[in-house]
């Protein structure tokens, strides 16, 4: 739902050129998203209410659910193919607009073998941060350093000068990335590094996470151990504890503290750790499920628990108490029904225990030691995700009486137990 205030201006007609942006929508009322798009109910209520049909990109959007011909013929992955110039593709690890991008664009290059070199560098940044401002935080999270400048004349610049002046210096790496949590830079010669073992992060029966399974259940009659939460359409799972109208940067690296202890959120927690724990690389969710609905989103966070003594020392914020501080590292929501494709849905069955599977993109972070490993589950992460129904219905095309509530439950035993999959270094 971020995306509607710059849809609502991109989109705008234009009948005549001109040298001037279209405005976009700005009657909202209040500065709160979270009551604004409460307030105005299905997202077909944008249609309705506020655009009225004027908006091509917003019909086009609206008129395509699901991953078909429209969506398909706008992917350049399949396209990265016989790439003659080098390329560099720069991302943020915090970037709240495309995370994506960058890397599926390197791993599509990658992938056809290019003969020119193809390189990859991944800095602490929010959408474009490497060009913005110094790069030594963000939000309550310092980097140690200034990321951005270090880039423009460490990378960026060596980049250019030997491919647009033949400088004979020339020592990138295949992949300079920045390692979150250890706040130091690492080149690698491949991405994801070889040195990097799969390991899964299972979610226990206590509440607890652990790199080793629960023990399966092997008795006959024993039911699988669950946990149950019920998640409300009307009182969804806010995506930030700020009072904003704009989606903004600042979830990506915001305190989770406030959304752990709702009801409507599952919290798994490691022991505090006694050696250091990096990954790199793919993370990804594999979730069994069941629900007493037909829909429902899954959300998961992967989240980094400061130690209850971290000093307080937030750049913006010197009062902010930081022990205990939640730093989401990755966070991603999957819509149940797209669980085995995005161009086919299938409803959920009630109360049928599922496979959700999704990607949570990448990462490279370092959980230290005397810190926490956490994930939390929900169902709902408003507005930035707009609400399921929790019925298997056209969403863009729901009515009120639509939404349901509806109880969920995540197993967490035996080959039924569900997990996070990271890339450790070792």
């Amino acid at each position: 739902m971020g995306s509607f205030s710059f849809i609502s201006s991109f989109g705008a007609p234009r009948p005549l050129p001109t040298t001037k942006g279209t405005p976009g929508f700005s009657d909202y009322g209040t500065p709160d998203s979270y009551a604004f798009y409460k307030k105005l109910g299905p997202i077909k209520n944008i249609n309705a209410h506020i655009l009225k049909g004027q908006n091509k990109i917003w019909n086009q959007l609206m008129e395509h659910e699901v991953y078909d011909t429209f969506w398909e013929s706008r992917t350049p992955v399949p396209h990265l193919k016989d790439v003659k110039p080098a390329v560099m593709v720069v991302g943020g690890w915090f970037d709240q607009e495309d995370l994506y991008g960058p890397l599926k664009t390197f791993a599509g290059i990658e992938a056809h073998q290019p003969k020119s070199e193809n390189l990859l560098v991944m800095g602490p940044w929010i959408h474009g941060g490497w060009a913005r401002g110094t790069g030594e935080s963000l939000g309550n999270i310092r980097f140690g350093a200034k990321t951005s400048n270090f880039y423009q004349q460490e990378i960026e610049l060596p980049f250019y000068n030997h491919y647009l002046k033949d400088a004979k210096v020339h020592a990138l790496p295949k992949a300079y990335i920045f390692e979150t949590g250890a706040n130091e830079w690492r080149k690698y010669d491949q991405w994801p590094p070889k040195n990097t073992v799969d390991k899964k992060l299972y979610f226990h029966p206590d509440g607890s996470l652990s790199f080793s399974p629960t023990m399966s259940i092997t008795q006959v009659g024993v039911k699988p151990s669950f946990h149950e939460f019920t998640s409300d359409p009307a009182k969804p799972v806010p995506f930030t504890s700020e009072i904003r109208i704009v989606r903004g940067s600042d979830f990506m690296y915001e305190d989770q503290r406030f959304a752990a202890s709702r009801p409507d959120v599952l919290v798994y927690e490691s022991e505090v750790l006694t050696e250091d724990v990096t990954i790199s690389g793919n993370v990804f969710a594999d979730l069994h499920v069941s629900t007493t609905g037909t829909d429902a989103d899954f959300i998961v966070k992967l989240i980094d628990v400061y130690p209850g003594d971290a000093p307080n020392d937030s750049p913006v914020n010197p009062n902010l108490k930081m022990g205990g501080f939640q730093l989401l590292v990755r966070g991603e929501v999957m819509r149940a029904k797209f669980r085995k494709s995005f161009s086919k849905p299938e409803p959920m069955v009630p109360n049928q225990i599922e496979n959700v599977k999704f990607d949570m993109q990448d990462a490279a972070h370092r959980f230290k030691k005397g810190h926490k490993i956490m994930v939390q589950v929900q169902s709902s992460w408003f507005p930035l995700v707009d609400r399921n129904p929790q019925k298997f219905v056209n969403i863009y095309k729901a009515s009120e009486n639509d939404f349901q509530s509806a109880r969920h439950r995540v197993y967490t035993s035996g080959a039924q137990g569900s997990y996070v999959g990271v890339k450790v270094v070792e």
